[in-house]
């Protein structure tokens, strides 16, 4: 906040270049203290006790007679006087005969003092006056405004110090036009109406504001939102606006402000004109009737806002820089906030209020390089809050309660249109996660301050912030830094060193961060700050000192070289008894997997059509015949004699076989359009690979396709051939059918017979 006072006997002191006690050539005081500047005499003689004036030589051109008991000003100092501080005196009164013979005075404090009346006329006669301070004069009452700017309508002055004329436990007031008005035409530059207890303005009082002011300080008063708002705008070459601390509590309690008595209000009669009847007040109310009958001396936002308040917009002074709304009671959100556009704001000061919402927009701020947010209470920011602050470079939100909105802020929107951030300050915002691209449009930041949150995992992506100078992640709960985060560190830091804060966080002294500490500890180009004061948990030990980090990571180098071996061995063992496991399942479970497969790829290659009507109608086969190519000649001859003699349909791979399909599928397709499957078994049957794969076919169709039917029928083409079969499979000679192929012609009869019937039979039992 930029210091209203203005510049007095202390600002020249601070820059003597020549000091001497006595001075029995300049007064008839020796206590008085003497400096030079720029060839000048200045006399210090504060805090003497005087209550009577010393006789100065004419060199004397500034006096300093601060922390005195004086009650009137002296009358018999040098006449060319420049500079004269009576603060923190006694005295009571000023009227037109107290600076009568100072005509060529520039700056004149009475701070401090007992003043309950500043008459009419106590500034006449001093034209060249440029600084006045009556402040902290609480008995004079803000009504002394209008005597003393109308003694100073005709003079030089630029800066005029009004703090704190009303007692800061006494009723509120109201500026009113003619308090200022006759500061119109004025060359002032500063004016400080601060601690008044101001709680509004006069329409008008804004506007009869000189057009040279540059600095106007309203803070520590009670104002309330009103119409005279609009009016700010109108001071064409205002810089600095100060509207801060106010509705202040002002620690009543064992103050003792609390028990002066207030002088609430002036007296009339100690007025220039009591009735506001003279010609300068004709003269003013006559310039304020005609201001309001010229509309194109307002700002247009005033016609704007009476006529639509939907479709208002706030006009700030053209010329106006920075800003200051910090420390204020006033709780509300900031809804839609359109600000015309003709405004040089670059700093805006809005810290410690009570703005619990930020929706917006706000635009017309496209200047604006510096906001200082913190302390607000703030808990919940729309993503496009700020779209219209282009050029903003140093951002403060600490101290409110953003986590929720910046955790739900994937894509970085938030800061999307400030691409020349440099500062940002996140501390202190009860943040527990922040998306891995919140950064990711803020290619200039070298300031970033995520302390005091509840952060346990920094993924955000930092690999493009060449400029990063500090990151401050210290006081979160942070047990390291993930690999993808240590590498974009050791990338931003290869042009300049970058300082890293982890200070406060649960750091773990574990095997799984072993690589982050000696990560830590190999850094050249990233400062650690207060590494010497980082701490670590090792095991179910107390903090470890990561001061000695060196022993720290031979410890654990040791510690996690057992547990690698370990965990190879561990893991190892898990897959291969995963692996014996699998193959086992697979293994006794192979002929159906490949049953169930060669099913599935005939349903759903192309064929599910045609499966579906096999299955519904009869088969086109009463059986398949199964038979190793050695006894091919057996097999056929009995095969013609059933077909012609019993009327029986087989189908025989070397005659019915589809050419170009795979021999699984056609194996396959061949038993599932078979009523049953014949299967004639040598040795040379049970050696061979297909043949023992038609077989497990059947079974397997038995089984899943038919319902458990009897399918398989098995001859014994040799004999002993049953004992040669396989152990998984003995099941089948003792549940299913089979008949020995007859040696004799008599019995080969017979035996044609028999299985002739039972193939015609339908129901396959």
């Amino acid at each position: 906040m930029p210091d209203m006072k203005p510049i007095t006997w202390i600002t020249v002191s601070m820059l003597v270049v020549v000091t001497t006690r006595g001075g029995e050539n300049y007064s008839s005081f020796n206590d008085c203290s003497y400096a030079t500047y720029e060839g000048k005499l200045y006399a210090h003689c504060e805090g003497l006790g005087l209550n009577s004036t010393p006789r100065f030589s004419n060199e004397v051109i500034g006096v300093n007679f601060a922390n005195n008991t004086f009650e009137h000003v002296p009358a018999n100092l040098p006449s060319y006087i420049l500079y004269l501080n009576m603060s923190h005196n006694y005295l009571q009164k000023l009227d037109n005969t107290s600076l009568a013979g100072y005509s060529e005075l520039r700056n004149f404090s009475i701070s401090c003092n007992k003043l309950h009346e500043v008459q009419a006329g106590t500034f006449a006669k001093n034209a060249k006056l440029q600084h006045l301070d009556v402040s902290n004069n609480q008995v004079l009452t803000i009504n002394a405004i209008y005597n003393i700017s109308r003694d100073l309508k005709n003079s030089a002055i630029k800066i005029l110090n009004t703090e704190k004329l009303q007692c800061t436990y006494g009723v509120s007031h109201i500026i009113k036009i003619y308090h200022v008005a006759h500061l119109k035409d004025t060359q002032l530059e500063e004016l400080n109406l601060a601690s008044n207890r101001i709680h509004s303005l006069e329409t008008g009082a804004l506007t009869s504001l000189p057009k040279s002011l540059r600095v106007l300080n309203l803070s520590d008063n009670i104002l309330s939102f009103g119409f005279y708002i609009m009016e700010f705008a109108v001071l064409q070459n205002l810089e600095i606006l100060n509207i801060s601390f106010q509705l202040q509590f002002h620690q009543a309690i064992m103050n003792i402000e609390f028990f002066e008595n207030c002088n609430d209000t002036l007296n009339p009669s100690r007025m220039a004109d009591p009735d506001h009847k003279n010609d300068d007040h004709s003269k003013i109310k006559t310039y304020w009737n005609e201001l309001i009958s010229e509309p194109h001396r307002f700002n247009s936002s005033l016609q704007g806002l009476a006529g639509n308040i939907e479709n208002f917009t706030i006009y700030f002074p053209p010329n106006a820089r920075e800003i200051y709304f910090h420390d204020n009671l006033y709780k509300f959100s900031v809804p839609k906030l359109p600000i015309g556009m003709n405004n040089k704001l670059s700093h805006l000061f809005v810290q410690r209020n009570i703005i619990y919402e930020l929706r917006g927009p706000i635009t017309g701020l496209g200047n604006v390089e510096y906001i200082d947010f913190s302390g607000n209470f703030c808990g919940y920011l729309a993503r496009d809050i700020f779209k219209d602050f282009p050029k903003l470079k140093h951002f403060n939100l600490s101290n409110n309660a953003l986590g929720a909105s910046f955790e739900a802020d994937e894509n970085g929107q938030i800061f999307s249109h400030q691409t020349l951030l440099s500062s940002l300050d996140l501390s202190f915002n009860r943040i527990g996660r922040l998306p891995e691209k919140v950064f990711q449009h803020n290619t200039h930041i070298a300031y970033l301050n995520i302390s005091y949150n509840s952060v346990n995992s920094f993924n955000v992506r930092i690999d493009h912030l060449k400029n990063l100078y500090l990151l401050d992640i210290s006081y979160n709960q942070l047990s390291s830094l993930g690999p993808s985060t240590r590498e974009a560190l050791n990338l931003v830091s290869r042009t300049h060193t970058v300082r890293v804060n982890l200070m406060g966080n649960n750091l773990k002294c574990s095997c799984e961060h072993f690589d982050f500490l000696k990560w830590m500890r190999n850094s050249k180009t990233l400062q650690f700050v207060n590494f010497e004061n980082y701490t670590c948990a090792f095991g179910n030990s107390s903090d470890f000192s990561l001061k000695n980090i060196d022993d720290l990571l031979q410890i654990l180098g040791k510690q996690c070289s057992s547990y690698a071996l370990i965990i190879v061995i561990i893991t190892s063992l898990i897959i291969i008894v995963l692996t014996l496991t699998v193959s086992r399942i697979v293994y006794r479970y192979r002929w159906k997997l490949r049953y169930m497969y060669y099913i599935a790829r005939e349903k759903y290659q192309g064929n599910a059509d045609k499966y579906a009507l096999v299955k519904e109608t009869s088969h086109r086969f009463d059986a398949f015949i199964s038979y190793a190519d050695e006894d091919r000649s057996v097999v056929l001859s009995l095969a013609k004699v059933l077909e012609k003699d019993y009327g029986l349909k087989f189908c025989l791979h070397e005659r019915d076989f589809i050419p170009g399909t795979g021999i699984a599928v056609n194996i396959t397709n061949a038993i599932h359009s078979s009523r049953r499957t014949v299967c004639c078994m040598t040795s040379r049957y049970i050696e061979s690979y297909w043949c023992m794969f038609e077989l497990n076919m059947a079974r397997m169709e038995a089984i899943y396709s038919r319902n458990g039917k009897n399918i398989l029928f098995l001859i014994a083409l040799e004999k002993n051939t049953m004992k040669q079969m396989p152990f998984h499979l003995m099941d089948l000679i003792e549940t299913k059918s089979y008949l020995e192929y007859p040696n004799c012609d008599d019995e080969r009869i017979a035996f044609q017979s028999k299985l002739g019937d039972f193939l015609r039979t339908c129901d396959g039992e």
